[in-house]
């Protein structure tokens, strides 16, 4: 009897172990079944024979972007706007993950749980993408940016439709290089740098550091003056700047991206609050753009020491800025200091953007300080002549220093004061040393096509 009971009592173990791993792989397929369909080893999906046919994708004008014929996937007719898109659009094999094609496959496969990939009466598959992006401003920037690598991406910050997104390097979809594994040309290749690159931000940060000096002082902020004569000892360390500027408030500062003023302002804020503010922003956060996980950008300053501090205060130091999360910071500060989340359709949840409840990154005296201070770095440093006519640009250029093997990253970020063209922007082009006219010259170009119609 009491070997019967033994028996049992092991039976009963494994069933209940055969229980749990079937509810266990119910569980995962129910989970994650869309993304084992599309997996790149899927035949049923990849192969020349593919036997199951993706759904279009078109852009916001109905521009066709990717198509199934015959069993093979193809792209729009024009190299420059297949490589121009295809970070946003995807490849035929999968590998980037980040695109539309990968990340909304449900959809374009008409994937179900009950059916998978096949075609029935209840399930009908290939179902259309509209996207909300312009095919036409993403080979703009594309061109633009002249076969330097970088990203760019540019929303309408009231509607949250993001209507430019572009990476480099880039590769024709259509016809993969043989050596895009081996060619260090194509290293990087498989990753959007809008959304999964993070890079030293330089003066762009300078935005950071002036809403933490606004925090700091919100009474007395605008009457803090520093003086500039070109290089100064902080820290046990220099600071040096591009200009010998003399004594600046906060406003002529910006204007000038004086660098021995903002590392001054840095550490009298001290490295604490500077780095609080730069979390409320959303710095040190993981962030979301519906099922892709953003590159964070970073703002780690415990530790810092006065001349590590004051480089950090002007984008330097171990500070890093992601793309994405500039342009939303941008879109916050011409909302009066609300963020929309960007989308990438106009399907309710897909793609959304920042997590969190708040979407409240600055009150509105602090967005209205930034929007005047950068509307005049354009208007009295810059120059308007930059950018199209009437849109009221309000910017900031940055330069990131990487090492001396290599040209900086230059940065423009900002956004259109414009109630007709409500548009926020973060462009970085790396390996040059003039932000405004590589990165600005991106912006343009991209203002240029959206705004002609």
């Amino acid at each position: 009897m009491k070997t019967v009971g033994f028996r049992s009592f092991a039976l009963y173990i494994l069933l209940f172990a055969f229980l749990g791993g079937v509810g266990w792989l119910l569980f995962n397929l129910t989970l994650h079944g869309s993304q084992w369909a599309m997996q790149p080893y899927n035949g049923h999906i990849y192969d020349e024979d593919a036997t199951v046919t993706l759904g279009d994708i078109e852009d916001r004008d109905g521009v066709l972007l990717a198509t199934t014929t015959d069993g093979r996937r193809s792209y729009n007719q024009d190299e420059t706007t297949r490589r121009a898109l295809l970070h946003t659009v995807g490849d035929s094999a999968g590998f980037i993950s980040t695109s539309a094609q990968y990340t909304l496959r449900t959809k374009l496969t008409g994937y179900n749980l009950i059916t998978g990939l096949n075609d029935t009466v209840f399930n009908h598959m290939g179902s259309t993408v509209h996207l909300s992006i312009d095919a036409m401003a993403c080979t703009a920037a594309y061109q633009a940016m002249n076969g330097r690598n970088g990203g760019a991406i540019f929303y309408n910050y009231q509607t949250g439709d993001i209507l430019c997104k572009v990476s480099a390097p880039s590769y024709d979809p259509e016809n993969v290089p043989q050596d895009i594994d081996t060619n260090d040309a194509y290293r990087g290749a498989y990753l959007d740098n809008t959304l999964s690159g993070s890079f030293t931000p330089g003066s762009i940060f300078k935005l950071v550091t002036s809403t933490a000096a606004m925090r700091k002082w919100p009474d007395s902020w605008s009457a803090r003056t520093y003086e500039c004569w070109g290089s100064e000892e902080i820290g046990g360390g220099s600071v040096t700047c591009l200009g010998s500027h003399g004594e600046l408030d906060m406003g002529a500062a910006l204007g000038h991206s004086c660098n021995l003023y903002f590392a001054k302002l840095a550490n009298d804020i001290g490295a604490a609050d500077l780095q609080k503010t730069a979390e409320e922003l959303g710095f040190n956060h993981s962030l979301e753009f519906g099922s892709i996980q953003i590159s964070p950008s970073e703002a780690k300053l415990e530790g810092a020491n006065p001349n590590q501090l004051g480089w950090a205060g002007v984008g330097q130091h171990t500070v890093l800025a992601n793309p994405y999360h500039m342009m939303t910071i941008m879109g916050a500060i011409a909302q009066g200091g609300e963020y929309v989340q960007p989308r990438l359709t106009g399907d309710s949840g897909l793609f959304e953007g920042l997590s969190g409840s708040s979407r409240k990154l600055f009150s509105a005296a602090e967005a209205a300080n930034l929007k005047e201070m950068m509307r005049a770095d354009v208007r009295d440093y810059y120059g308007d002549y930059w950018f199209p006519e009437g849109l009221n640009v309000c910017a900031k250029t940055g330069t990131g220093e990487v090492g001396e093997s290599q040209d900086p990253n230059c940065w423009v970020v900002g956004f259109c004061d414009s109630a007709a063209y409500p548009i926020a922007f973060a462009v970085l082009v790396e390996d040059t040393n003039n932000s405004l006219e590589d990165a600005g010259g991106v912006v343009s170009a991209v203002l240029n096509v959206l705004t002609s119609g």
